[in-house]
């Protein structure tokens, strides 16, 4: 199954739309995050299973994969951890909604699942509420 969840990247101070794409199969345990993530993106793989793990939602015997569109602009920081948590639990059937299209989701988890406030925030607040409308 799959889910897409919108989110803001930063290039300089202007914010652009992402769009956090998650793809999760039945089959060997693996977690893949591409779309140009640097370091701290590729982190967020182990924040978003032990955030996701603390209220006991269980990641194991499924392959994840997050693509973050577009694919040729540098992805930078924590913030697209909980958009792509969200978009884990989506495409899981953990989280049963439907989020408007002009909806987006920029925050750096803790590892007990907590939504923590990301460097860069409100340009990319005002640059997502640029790009949605």
């Amino acid at each position: 199954m799959w889910a897409r969840v919108t989110s803001v990247g930063l290039k300089g101070m202007e914010g652009y739309r992402v769009n956090v794409e998650v793809g999760t199969y039945v089959g060997n345990d693996s977690f893949k995050i591409v779309g140009l993530p640097d370091a701290a993106v590729k982190e967020s793989k182990e924040r978003i299973i032990a955030a996701l793990g603390s209220p006991g939602y269980v990641l194991h015997g499924n392959r994840i994969i997050i693509n973050l569109s577009p694919a040729d602009q540098k992805k930078m920081g924590p913030m697209f951890d909980f958009p792509m948590a969200i978009g884990v639990l989506l495409s899981l059937h953990e989280l049963e909604v439907v989020i408007p299209e002009d909806t987006g989701f920029i925050g750096a988890l803790s590892l007990s699942g907590a939504v923590q406030p990301v460097e860069g925030m409100l340009p990319a607040i005002l640059g997502l509420h640029e790009k949605l409308g």
